[in-house]
């Protein structure tokens, strides 16, 4: 419960850091208590007899500085070997803490320089009054309460300083109100100190003394505490919690990236504390201004790359759990959809950052991410060659996938490994609605029956190198479609330069029987063809004409087997938006009969009955209109 609400105070930031050696302990730099060793083990063994080694270390240094004749070079000495010339261990919780933008107010008793080096120009050493009127808004104070080693008289350490810590004093008045108006005004985190630690004692009893009942609240971080020394804190009026100073910077890190988005908008983190954790995180963001908040409008990585993360959770369904299963593992490629009812919870984040309404999704659509996406040209062994296809391959180590968008198709080519050396290949192919160009579908259905007919390829890339020789296993069935396809463009690639015209978003579910038909028969009479075509239908025609000579003709029809032909008007046909002017049609009835001849002659019928013996027809076109038998 207190852990939940200092990750929130901190996210409001409004929280001081107050920081002990015990935060410095996994870098490599010492515990008071070992640094009391140290200091002790410096000693000359005469020096050592008037000093008892379990001295706490403020009485420890004191009496040092006494033997010393009132002088700290010694201890300074000893001091800065350990915590100046010492090269760090592990620097990584220190640039961790200084990647979290929410404190602006630290305060240290620490000697070494961990949190300054974290922070960089990012931060703002403050050591005396001297400072305060140069304090940079924009920086983080970082006040070194107990100095710094490049001043050395700055360095509290010995029980004289320990007496004098927090006493109003002329010289250091200025800095010490400052501090106290920080810890007035926020709440205070310490964090890396230990209860027998004396530094505890004094900095607690200070605060309550300056800020009486007055102060906010107090948050102490340090691991497996006794019962009575947590009942020794709650009496103090601070907060524990059972905590190592590492696993807490890490989950305040974690929670700060689950929740920064939603504070930004509820107005709790500041839109700049929000773009520095972002940035700290190596993300830009941009955000917008609405009313009293801010909302996150975009985000990049600052090296233009990003990390996404997607954690979800589904209904319990075998089935379909195994079909996602197979998706992820790269069995399948393409879209896979999680639909609205199966998910139970998710959460998307950027480089660790969750993003707003990332646990409100209803439903997922995952999308394969080809491992290659190029420009290829393909060249078959009879020399004919394709430029420019592009291509996205998908790779696992159960599937290689192929994909090849056209300009009117999909072509897919699956190669699933079965054995060593040797792959399962599947083909498939997928139309668009429109046809864009006659010259487009014919490249297009030319490339498929290379493909079908088992032609051997290579395929070069941008590099001009060719893949090894590669044939598909012949398909019968798609050959069979493409060369239906490729004879029917190429008609009309014939009808388009003989009539000037050009066919255009050909729905390809008009290519069917009928349409096959009207292209031969358009083709057939741009050659000069005559066609035959079967016909045993009866067909009539209207007798005007009873002259003698018209008589004898229709009976020649009968006994002789005279060929009959009809005159007709042009005839223009209509293929895919375009009309196409046939000319005069000549009908020739082969071998025909005349059925109702006797009954026409007599006047019984005015119509000719006829019927081809033979059940064909001789169609043929003109120009112009001429009559005749």
């Amino acid at each position: 419960m207190h852990k939940e609400n200092l990750f929130k105070l901190i996210r409001s930031e409004e929280v001081v850091l107050w920081a002990g050696a015990g935060l410095s302990l996994y870098a490599g730099f010492p515990s008071g208590e070992k640094l009391g060793t140290i200091l002790y083990n410096s000693l000359s063994d005469s020096e050592k007899k008037e000093i008892r080694p379990d001295l706490l270390l403020p009485d420890l240094a004191e009496a040092i500085y006494r033997i010393k004749g009132n002088n700290k070079n010694s201890i300074i000495r000893i001091l800065s070997k350990q915590f100046v010339d010492f090269i760090p261990e592990s620097t990584l919780y220190h640039d961790k803490l200084a990647s979290i933008p929410h404190f602006k107010t630290i305060i240290t008793t620490n000697y070494d320089k961990l949190i300054e080096n974290a922070y960089g120009q990012r931060g703002q050493l403050l050591l005396a009054s001297r400072h305060i009127p140069y304090i940079e808004k924009e920086k983080v104070s970082i006040f070194k309460v107990h100095g710094d080693l490049s001043e050395p008289d700055s360095i509290i350490l010995t029980k004289t300083d320990f007496n004098n810590f927090f006493k109003n004093s002329s010289e250091s008045e200025v800095y010490w109100t400052v501090i106290k108006e920080k810890l007035a005004t926020k709440n205070v985190l310490f964090i890396g100190y230990n209860l027998e630690d004396p530094n505890v004692s004094v900095i607690f009893d200070r605060i309550s003394e300056v800020l009486g009942t007055h102060r906010r609240e107090c948050f102490f971080i340090s691991p497996n505490l006794t019962f009575n020394k947590i009942l020794e804190l709650d009496r103090k009026g601070i907060h524990y919690i059972d905590s190592t100073g590492e696993a807490f910077i890490d989950e305040l890190d974690l929670d700060i990236k689950q929740n920064i988005t939603k504070d930004l908008e509820k107005g709790m983190t500041s839109a700049n504390t929000f773009r520095d954790f972002l940035y700290n995180n190596k993300l830009i963001a941009e955000v917008k201004s609405n009313k009293d908040s801010f909302k996150l409008v975009s985000l990049n990585g600052i090296d233009g790359k990003i990390e996404g993360k997607l954690n979800f959770s589904l209904k319990n369904d075998e089935e379909f759990n195994a079909k996602l299963n197979d998706f992820i593992k790269g069995y399948k490629f393409g879209d896979f959809e999680i639909p609205e009812g199966r998910l139970l919870k998710s959460d998307f984040t950027v480089n660790g950052i969750k993003l707003p309404g990332s646990d409100e999704v209803a439903w997922l659509k995952f999308q394969s991410v080809p491992s290659i996406t190029s420009i290829i040209d393909i060249r078959f062994d009879d020399g004919s060659e394709f430029n420019e296809i592009p291509v996205k391959i998908y790779r696992s180590p159960f599937l290689i996938e192929i994909h090849v968008q056209l300009k009117s198709a999909f072509l897919k080519i699956n190669f699933e490994p079965v054995a060593q050396g040797r792959n399962k290949t599947n083909f498939h192919y997928e139309h668009e609605e429109n046809c864009l160009r006659v010259k487009d579908e014919i490249e297009l259905f030319l490339l498929l029956n290379n493909f079908a007919s088992g032609k051997q390829f290579k395929i070069y890339t941008q590099t001009g190198i060719p893949y090894t020789p590669t044939t598909l296993k012949k398909l019968p069935p798609l050959l069979k479609v493409t060369q239906y396809y490729l004879a029917y463009f190429s008609n009309l690639k014939i009808l388009e330069q003989h009539y000037d015209v050009r066919f255009s978003n050909i729905n390809i579910k008009s290519i069917n029987k009928e349409a096959y038909e009207f292209v031969m028969l358009a083709v057939a009479v741009t050659k000069g063809e005559t066609l035959i075509v079967n016909f045993n239908k009866e067909f009539q025609v209207e007798l005007n004409d009873v002259s003698d000579r018209i008589i004898s003709q229709l009976k020649k029809v009968n006994k002789d087997g005279v060929p009959f032909v009809a005159l007709f008007q042009e005839e223009v046909l209509e293929i895919h938006g375009q009309k196409i002017n046939l000319g005069f049609k000549r009908v020739e009835y082969l071998k025909p009969k005349i059925l109702n001849l006797d009954s026409v002659l007599k006047g019984a019928e005015q119509k000719l009955k006829f019927k081809s013996k033979r059940a064909r027809v001789k169609y043929s076109y003109n120009e112009d209109f001429k009559e005749g038998l």
